[in-house]
């Protein structure tokens, strides 16, 4: 059963980040598309401009790009488990069981913080929840909504211990 973002099974719970509204990549293929009808409509009046090429193909490299974005956030998920952590989004699949983590690293960003948890050979990262406000008012959230839950578990289901704080940067190690 699915509830914010968290689902729990037999061998462990399922963390699922926010899922953020497709109008941006709506309004990117608008865009593209209108931009294509644009390069077309000066093709037919014989005026092809390098620069409106080079428009159109940005528009849908930004468009492409976005969606991508959407559909890694629409499959990405964090499974906790008794004896590791299990991280997919649709283009990679990380497995690291407790003692093969050998860092957290955890440092501020404009949303939520982000969290970096490293292996010896693999590493994943996930930001924790943030919420986008303008004039004052919350626009969307992003990142996970247990994110700290998360990070304090990984911490604590490894071992770690804070090493060093640099600003508002935490480094976590084995002691």
């Amino acid at each position: 059963m699915l509830y914010n973002g968290l689902m729990n099974e037999a061998n462990g719970q399922i963390y699922t980040p926010e899922i953020q509204s497709r109008r941006s990549e709506l309004v990117s293929w608008g865009l593209a598309g209108a931009s294509l009808i644009g390069l077309l409509i000066l093709n037919l009046g014989g005026m092809i401009y390098f620069w409106a090429m080079v428009f159109v193909v940005f528009m849908f490299f930004a468009a492409m790009s976005i969606s991508l974005g959407n559909w890694m956030d629409r499959q990405t998920k964090l499974v906790i488990e008794d004896n590791g952590v299990i991280y997919t989004n649709g283009l990679r699949h990380v497995r690291l069981d407790w003692l093969s983590i050998k860092n957290v690293m955890i440092t501020p960003s404009r949303w939520g913080e982000k969290v970096q948890v490293l292996g010896e050979k693999v590493h994943f990262d996930f930001n924790t929840l943030g919420e986008v406000t303008f004039q004052q008012q919350i626009q969307g959230r992003v990142g996970f909504q247990q994110g700290d839950k998360i990070k304090e578990e990984i911490i604590s289901k490894c071992g770690l211990s804070l090493v060093a704080k640099k600003g508002d940067s935490y480094y976590y190690s084995r002691p």
